[in-house]
């Protein structure tokens, strides 16, 4: 489970940032459907909603994150190739002089099997300028520390980092060299967690229609569950063809309403990108929830009407067993709603004067102001948070549309 994500110094974020998934202890609103206990001092959240507006910096967010979890996965097996064959490292804030020749960092704290760790490190062109990983059962322990080609090592908290640190590249994270091990208990407890992440753009399908593929050619359980979910579009069937393509069923009717015949469609072909959207997206929600896994996803309401999203946020608020969590952006107001979100869940990102995207809680507004009771629609598009600006319609702006 997610407890916090912190970076700094990424694309339109110049300064530090942090998301919180701990529940607000004097906040008792949909306490028992929208947070999860823990054994520590602290809940967690189910979901957290990130609104604002355009060019704001909520898909840098998301990008944020899953920069994160590729470092993870493939900073060793992208260390041996060449320069121009690696990904991505021009990932500064580039507004501000001091900011381009800086690190960006990254660090994320979680819950794993009752112990809660903190992993992080920082990271300038492809050279690891620091590295840390801490573990807490009832006190934090370090369990290691790198500065650049340096390690501090827990030699009996960490035993699997002394064998190998020396082996490690300046461009390589020590987790993923040490992730090549089968001998590395710790480090796959945090892998792991990484691997817990799913990551997806509201706005492309295809990262994430490959899971509802999967899940429909290996769960006899989802597809069942894929037809009562989408009952409402009458379709009758989902399929996956044996040339891996998605078809959908649907029931052909005569003058006296009655079933005559049935009609294939191709999903992609044939049917609405709202329609694609929702079969694509269950396929994750429903991973995510059966597994206790946690989702980001962008612009989760792009191509679904405002009743949908409230049913998919309910799947995780009212019907999630395992503890899965969700973070989205979105711009549907409709879902700021004391009914559907606690004040300590939603987030807003809005860019200063001096163009840098900042992340800041609902929470943060005086409580005098912002109630359990408050109409949370009416003040973010009162622009009563920030984060909704829009097209300023002037004089000049008019008199310019027909100027020849």
């Amino acid at each position: 489970m997610l407890i916090d994500f912190t970076f700094k110094n990424f694309l339109s974020y110049r300064n530090e940032t942090t998301l919180l998934l701990t529940k607000i202890k004097s906040f008792d609103e949909l306490k028992e459907t929208h947070t999860i206990e823990t054994n520590r001092d602290f809940d967690l959240l189910k979901t957290a909603a990130i609104f604002g507006s355009n060019g704001g910096g909520k898909s840098n967010f998301i990008t944020s994150i899953d920069f994160m979890k590729q470092a993870v996965h493939s900073s060793f097996s992208e260390s041996s190739k060449p320069l121009n064959e690696r990904g991505n490292t021009d990932i500064q804030y580039k507004l501000n002089t001091d900011s381009l020749n800086s690190p960006s960092s990254f660090e994320v704290s979680f819950i794993k099997n009752d112990v809660l760790y903190r992993y992080g490190f920082e990271i300038l062109n492809f050279e690891i300028i620091s590295e840390w990983l801490y573990k807490k059962v009832k006190t934090e322990t370090r369990l290691f520390q790198r500065e650049k080609s340096k390690f501090s090592i827990n030699k009996t908290g960490f035993s699997e980092g002394i064998k190998y640190h020396k082996e490690v590249k300046d461009n390589v994270l020590f987790l993923s060299h040490l992730a090549q091990y089968k001998d590395a208990p710790i480090t796959n407890e945090v892998i792991n967690f990484f691997n817990d992440l799913e990551i997806i753009s509201g706005l492309d399908e295809n990262p994430h229609k490959h899971a509802t593929k999967v899940l429909l050619k290996n769960s006899v359980n989802f597809k069942k569950w894929l037809i009562l979910a989408t009952k409402f579009l009458d379709i009758s069937e989902i399929k996956l063809t044996e040339n891996n393509r998605l078809i959908t069923t649907h029931k052909v009717f005569n003058d006296h309403n009655e079933i005559v015949d049935t009609i294939i469609f191709d999903l992609e072909k044939e049917e609405s990108a709202g329609t694609q959207k929702l079969i694509y997206l269950l396929g994750a929600i429903y991973y995510t929830l059966i597994h206790g896994k946690i989702l980001f996803i962008d612009e989760l309401n792009s191509k679904l009407h405002p009743n949908l999203t409230k049913k998919l946020l309910y799947l995780f608020h009212d019907l999630n067993k395992k503890n899965a969590q969700i973070i989205f952006t979105a711009h549907d107001s409709c879902i700021l709603d004391k009914d559907i979100l606690r004040r300590d869940q939603i987030w807003f990102v809005d860019r200063n004067n001096f163009g840098e995207s900042e992340l800041y809680p609902m929470s943060d507004f005086k409580s005098s102001g912002v109630r359990k009771t408050s109409d949370f629609r009416k003040k973010y598009l009162n622009s009563d948070f920030g984060a909704a600006e829009s097209i300023s319609i002037t004089h000049e702006l008019i008199d310019l549309l027909y100027e020849e």
